[in-house]
C-alpha cells in the first residue's frame, strides 16, 4: 500500500475556501459605502447595524464553517477507510458514530480521538480555533453579541487569543483579526490533514 504523502484533495479544497473567503471578503469590503442613518446606526436591542462589520463577521463566520465541514467530511472519510461498511450492522454502527459526532465541537473532539486516535489539542492552534468558534457563535446565535452561556469573566481573554475584542458584550472583528482568522483555520486544517494520515510502518 502506498501511503499518503500529500494534503488529500478535501485539504486542498477547504484550504482554497478558506483563502477564496477571504479575498473575496477584501474586494467586497472596499466598495462597501459607509452606514448613514440613525435607525441603521443607532444601537438597539438587536445591537448596531455597521456593513464593514457585519462584511467581516459574515466573513469570519463562513471561515470557521469551512473548518467546521472539513472535519465533518473528514471524519466520514476516515470511517469509511477505516471500516468495512458491507455488512450493514456495520454500517449502521458507523452511520450513528458519523451523525453524532457531527452534532458539536465537543462531540466532534470525542469522535476523533475515540475512532480516529488523536486529540483536537495536539493539533496546531487549536485554542485559537476554539476562541474562533466562540466568535463564530456569537455572530450566528447573538448577531455579534455574546450569547447567556457566553457571558463569563473569562470569555475576553478567550477571544482575545483570535485578536477578537469585546465592547457592550459584541464582538469586534479587525481587519488584522480576521486575518489571523484565516491563518489559524487554514493551519488547523492542514494539522488535522497530517495527523490523519497514515503512519509509517
Amino acid at each position: 500500500m502506498t501511503l499518503r504523502k500529500v494534503p488529500r484533495a478535501l485539504t486542498e479544497a477547504a484550504v482554497h475556501y478558506i483563502h477564496a473567503t477571504y479575498v473575496d471578503h477584501r474586494r467586497a469590503a472596499a466598495a462597501l459605502p459607509p452606514t448613514h442613518g440613525r435607525v441603521l446606526t443607532s444601537t438597539t436591542a438587536l445591537g448596531s447595524y455597521d456593513a464593514h462589520a457585519i462584511s467581516q463577521q459574515a466573513c469570519f463566520f463562513r471561515m470557521i464553517s469551512v473548518v467546521e465541514a472539513y472535519a465533518d467530511t473528514l471524519s466520514s472519510e476516515l470511517f469509511r477507510e477505516r471500516a468495512p461498511t458491507t455488512h450493514e450492522l456495520v454500517r449502521r454502527l458507523v452511520d450513528a458514530a458519523e451523525r453524532r459526532g457531527a452534532t458539536t465541537w465537543e462531540e466532534r473532539r470525542k469522535t476523533f480521538a475515540k475512532y480516529h486516535g488523536f486529540r483536537h489539542a495536539q493539533l496546531a492552534r487549536w485554542s485559537e480555533l476554539d476562541a474562533g468558534i466562540e466568535v463564530r457563535n456569537a455572530i450566528a446565535h447573538g448577531l455579534g453579541r455574546l450569547t447567556p452561556r457566553q457571558r463569563t469573566a473569562s470569555m475576553a481573554g478567550k477571544l482575545g487569543q483570535i485578536g477578537v475584542t469585546l465592547t457592550s458584550g459584541c464582538v469586534v472583528i479587525t481587519d488584522a483579526s480576521l486575518q489571523r482568522c484565516r491563518d489559524v483555520c487554514v493551519d488547523f486544517i492542514r494539522s488535522l490533514d497530517l495527523a490523519a494520515r497514515p503512519a509509517s510502518p
